[in-house]
């Protein structure tokens, strides 16, 4: 089997209220993100383009490309490189969309009733414009319709969601999975409402049968690791985050990034804590070599 080594550069007391500020960063990252909102959703290779897409951002303002270096000679670079990715998955909205997009080739994905398509595609416009009012009556007319329009459930359950109707949106999803059990986002986002609402126990089963299925996936280590962690199960948390961080910098994803932040939150909060040897021994386990900045 071959052992990747991993480089994961801690910053420590680096001023992020700063580099927001920087004019330079702000163009590289609107450049990056208008690059990505012209990916198709439907693309295969979505981590590959989006990473074309930050490297031409850096081409152009003669940074050159800094994609997944381990270089040390090359750290200036990584951390504009790193610095791009890390903005992207806060402000991108195009990015969160091509990141939590269904395959469109989904059985379930669109229904052969014309009303409930129609009611489902208002759905969508609305949930787009952020009117998650008129978009719950929207994909609710549409599963009258057709029942069995999992797409409509999904969406369904995100605006209800995102109205912190909690209860509602679990229910949606529910139903979702009873068309179709190994449904990819259903999983994920039961998994992360049980979470909002506070029941941990409920969204680490979930999180853990998106696992089962889905073990390519990082989403599921992500979430479950922040789980575990703030349950006090500091290990399980912390191996699960770089199993996701690590899974996301071999997919080129801009999402490690994220994962690299909230590992380095608990790098601090273990040597608070005087715990390190926790953190070394995940982090060995993994090849994860730790540079601080």
């Amino acid at each position: 089997m071959k052992i990747i080594k991993y480089i994961f550069l801690l910053f420590v007391g680096l001023g992020y209220a700063q580099e927001k500020d920087n004019e330079e960063l702000s163009a590289l990252v609107n450049g990056a993100c208008n690059c990505i909102s012209k990916i198709e959703l439907s693309a295969e290779d979505k981590n590959d383009k989006i990473k074309d897409c930050i490297n031409k951002a850096l081409e152009l303002s003669n940074h050159g490309s800094a994609d997944g270096a381990t270089d040390n000679s090359n750290s200036s670079k990584i951390v504009n490189y790193k610095m791009i990715e890390n903005y992207l998955v806060q402000h991108c909205k195009p990015l969160k969309e091509l990141a939590f997009t269904e395959n469109k080739k989904f059985k379930y994905a669109s229904s052969n009733n014309v009303l409930a398509q129609l009611a489902y595609d208002d759905g969508m416009e609305y949930i787009n414009q952020g009117d998650t009012e008129n978009a719950i009556l929207k994909f609710t007319k549409a599963v009258e319709i057709d029942p069995k329009f999992a797409f409509a459930w999904d969406n369904l359950g995100i605006s209800y969601r995102k109205n912190k109707q909690y209860e509602q949106a679990i229910n949606s999803y529910l139903k979702s999975l009873e068309i179709y059990p190994e449904g990819r986002l259903p999983l994920l986002n039961i998994a992360i409402t049980y979470n909002l609402n506070q029941q941990y126990e409920k969204a680490v089963v979930y999180y853990e049968k998106f696992i089962q299925i889905y073990s390519d996936d990082p989403e599921g280590y992500y979430g479950l690791g922040l789980i575990l962690y703030t349950q006090d199960q500091e290990e399980a948390g912390l191996d699960n985050l770089i199993r996701a961080y690590t899974i996301y910098t071999n997919q080129n994803s801009p999402y490690r990034a994220d994962a690299a932040k909230k590992i380095g939150y608990m790098y601090k909060d273990l040597k608070n804590q005087n715990k390190l040897d926790i953190f070394h021994k995940v982090a060995d386990k993994y090849n994860l070599k730790v540079q601080s900045n």
